[in-house]
């Protein structure tokens, strides 16, 4: 049977869905009818998908759509509705609990499919797990959608046979299960080495899209940091890696300790905790350092050291010092805030 599809009534549903949000229509029936009257003469309109009303199910893809992911700046406001959604319609909860890990690993792996949130990270993950819960779906473990992931024809083999872009975006959203993602133990460059990834790792494309569209849309750098400084991440995440993004892009992915010195950087960037998290460094921006891998080695050995102040950050190295100031960077910050 030929699917109903949601972008044959996108302003209809976008209204609706402004609607719900704002409690002008309430209940089962009242949403339904505001949906028959957006599909009215539709030849599916009064089909069903597993005794669920297909335009029901076409509202939520579009909902899901909109959504997009935990870093995408609708996606709250659309998951609210989406939950009211399910909250509603007992048999649409139903209907996707049916393949809920499955649905999830497919989210994660990029793969094609309407109803599907992006994601990019552990912590998209892990906001989405908990938006499950609170949509009354069945609850999930990052655990169990790792299974139902490798359960997939071919996902075994190309983790066996050392599929780097594959590995690396299992690495960001699996970082706890690293021994079965990357059985063999490759380090992080020769994955992306191996991958001949001019535009990047998986997550950072996905950040890289946010940023521009948020670019696009009015806004800057110094806003975004703050937006992302204010993020509650869930319980068991410490790093903010959309933050470390755009901190990377604020120093032009430039390595801060090559620049002091006068070097050129080459290659990618890092990020590095001044104040580490585990001596309860916080993840913010001015706790953050782009460094290269070379400087990153360096300080991790101790054969550099980064001593940091209220305004500035001084570098030792080899008998020499170098300091960077961070007061640019507040400033212009606290001016957004303010």
């Amino acid at each position: 049977m030929k699917s109903m599809h949601w972008r044959d009534f996108h302003r209809c549903f976008d209204a609706v869905a402004k609607k719900i949000r704002a409690e002008d229509i309430k209940g089962d029936a009242e949403i339904q009818g505001a949906l028959d009257g957006c599909t009215a003469g539709h030849i599916l309109s009064d089909k069903d998908v597993l005794r669920v009303p297909a335009n029901l199910v076409s509202f939520l893809e579009y909902l899901f759509h909109q959504a997009e992911g935990p870093y995408s700046p609708d996606f709250e406001w659309n998951a609210e509705v989406i939950r009211i959604l399910f909250t509603s319609f007992p048999g649409l909860q139903n209907l996707i609990n049916l393949n809920a890990a499955d649905a999830l690993a497919n989210m994660v792996l990029n793969k094609r499919g309407r109803l599907k949130f992006l994601v990019s990270d552990q912590a998209e993950l892990l906001i989405i797990l908990e938006w499950w819960r609170r949509f009354g779906l069945i609850q999930l473990s990052s655990r169990e959608v790792f299974d139902a992931l490798i359960e997939k024809p071919t996902i075994k083999d190309r983790i066996e046979s050392g599929d780097p872009l594959l590995i690396i975006r299992l690495l960001d959203v699996f970082p706890d299960y690293d021994k079965e993602v990357n059985p063999k133990g490759y380090d992080y460059e020769t994955l992306m080495q191996a991958a001949g990834a001019v535009t990047g790792p998986p997550s950072e494309r996905r950040y890289h899209r946010l940023y521009t569209t948020a670019l696009k849309s009015g806004k800057d750098i110094y806003s975004l940091i703050c937006e992302e400084e204010r993020r509650i991440l869930p319980m068991q995440m410490r790093r903010n890696r959309f933050l470390a993004y755009l901190v990377k892009n604020l120093h032009d992915n430039t390595c801060q300790v090559c620049s002091a010195m006068g070097e050129m950087t080459n290659g990618p960037v890092e990020v590095h905790h001044i104040v580490p998290l585990s001596m309860n460094g916080r993840d913010k921006a001015e706790n953050m350092l782009t460094i290269c891998p070379r400087h990153h080695r360096a300080v991790h050995a101790g054969e550099i050291i980064l001593d940091k102040t209220n305004e500035n950050i001084k570098i030792s190295y080899s008998g020499e010092t170098w300091t960077i100031s961070v007061n640019h960077n507040r400033k212009k910050q606290h001016e957004i805030r303010t």
